[in-house]
């Protein structure tokens, strides 16, 4: 198969034209005609990835943070990105990103895988119509804001969390924004959340929950992210198997993750 074909697979349930007008998506390095044995599947592309890449003869990476996200006035081998650009290249391996418009794909995305692991059903969007961002949804039994907590803690291990408000109230309606959520906390409240997962909370962020009555558990930008690679991967599998080896990465991408020994 070539790149062209296997991306269509994902762009079909994740289509370029639903990406946040900031965002930059698609293949940005190596040719759509370029033949795939092998697709690595990444949250997002490091040198410890593209090593990974070469290692398992993969030809394509998938990622979910584009590689180039500001507009390039040079490619400069100097620098970290110019570096990473000339070794995909050099070792034949073609790069996609599939961004926010994968977080609003419905039923693979950002949102969506998250939702599949924390227990929480009968997902709307949180933001925006269909396609839209984020999930606000029922959780699947009784507990409190601490409890579900340990849960996330568990599932999304490895995760170092903060959790903001009331831990004894109880967790009927789960709102999730995996990566940066801030943004969420004034339309989680407004949605009759008990409780927002996000990453990314700033100072001001739980202030504003505290002052909603909003309890937000901040499980970190990867730790929330991460579930989509599986996501993606299967959907891909069930698509391109027979054709292309569709493989998970297991590299660590948490830049926060090195100081925990």
């Amino acid at each position: 198969m070539t790149v062209a074909e296997v991306v269509r697979h994902l762009e079909e349930v994740a289509p370029p034209g639903t990406a946040q007008e900031w965002d930059n998506v698609g293949l940005q390095v190596g040719s759509r005609e370029a033949t795939v044995s092998a697709a690595l599947i990444c949250l997002e592309i490091t040198d410890a990835v593209v090593a990974e890449a070469e290692r398992l003869g993969a030809e394509l990476v998938i990622a979910h943070h584009p590689l180039i996200f500001r507009p390039l006035t040079a490619v400069s081998t100097d620098l970290p990105l110019g570096r990473l650009v000339e070794r995909l290249l050099g070792s034949g391996i073609a790069a996609y990103a599939a961004h926010t418009n994968l977080d609003a794909a419905p039923g693979i995305g950002t949102a969506a895988a998250l939702a599949e692991l924390l227990g929480v059903a009968d997902g709307r969007p949180l933001l925006g119509d269909e396609p839209g961002l984020g999930l606000v949804g029922e959780r699947a039994g009784t507990g409190t804001v601490a409890e579900f907590a340990a849960c996330v803690r568990e599932v999304l291990r490895p995760a170092r969390l903060t959790v903001v408000g009331d831990g004894r109230r109880q967790v009927a309606r789960v709102a999730l924004m995996p990566g940066a959520g801030g943004d969420a906390v004034v339309p989680a409240a407004r949605a009759g959340a008990d409780v927002l997962v996000c990453g990314d909370l700033t100072h001001h962020d739980a202030l504003e929950a505290l002052a909603l009555g909003l309890a937000v558990i901040d499980a970190g930008h990867y730790a929330t992210e991460r579930p989509v690679v599986h996501s993606m991967a299967q959907h891909l599998r069930g698509r391109v198997g027979g054709a292309v080896d569709v493989i998970e990465s297991s590299i660590v991408t948490d830049p926060f993750a090195a100081g925990e020994g």
